[in-house]
């Protein structure tokens, strides 16, 4: 049961990131180099949940979790540090009112504090007696590979957007 939670953790960490792409190529907002970053530490939680899938609940997991919120929430906070002051602008169209910089923000900081509940519960903990069901093996293969999928994806058009030098502080087109 809990590496079905873990599973619809990671799918909805994932699907944050699939919406991302949809403001880069849908609204035609090619992301800041913060937001790339922003973009890992969302990808490495959701794999740190995608191994607790796959090979069932362990505290490395959680820790690897809890180190790409961690990684992610300092990113998007300076993110959201830099716009903060009046008058210095912000990038990107608001969904729901807010950036999207700051909308990771608050879902990391939601993470972190999810991770830490869980962590009480220590029973999750025990060795599973016999197999994983068929649900949780083929839950696995979907979420490693939505993960694989857009770790790909982010380097792709990472490397599409700054090539191999330095990002552009404002992007407007690909290379």
């Amino acid at each position: 049961m809990v590496q079905i939670f873990n599973g619809l953790g990671a799918l909805t960490v994932f699907s944050v990131v699939f919406g991302a792409y949809g403001f880069q190529f849908v609204l035609l907002e090619p992301p800041c180099p913060l937001c790339l970053l922003i973009r890992v530490g969302m990808i490495g939680v959701g794999f740190g949940l995608a191994l607790n899938v796959l090979f069932g609940p362990r505290v490395l997991h959680y820790g690897l979790a809890l180190l790409a919120a961690m990684f992610g929430a300092l990113t998007s906070l300076r993110q959201v540090m830099l716009h903060i002051v009046p008058g210095t602008g912000s990038y990107g169209d608001p969904a729901f009112g807010m950036h999207l910089y700051t909308w990771a923000f608050i879902v990391f900081v939601t993470i972190t504090l999810a991770i830490a509940v869980v962590l009480f519960f220590q029973d999750q903990f025990d060795e599973p007696a016999g197999p994983a069901p068929a649900a949780v093996r083929w839950m696995a293969i979907v979420v490693m590979s939505a993960g694989l999928f857009l770790a790909g994806a982010n380097v792709i058009t990472t490397l599409l957007e700054c090539g191999i030098g330095a990002c552009p502080d404002n992007p407007t087109t690909y290379l």
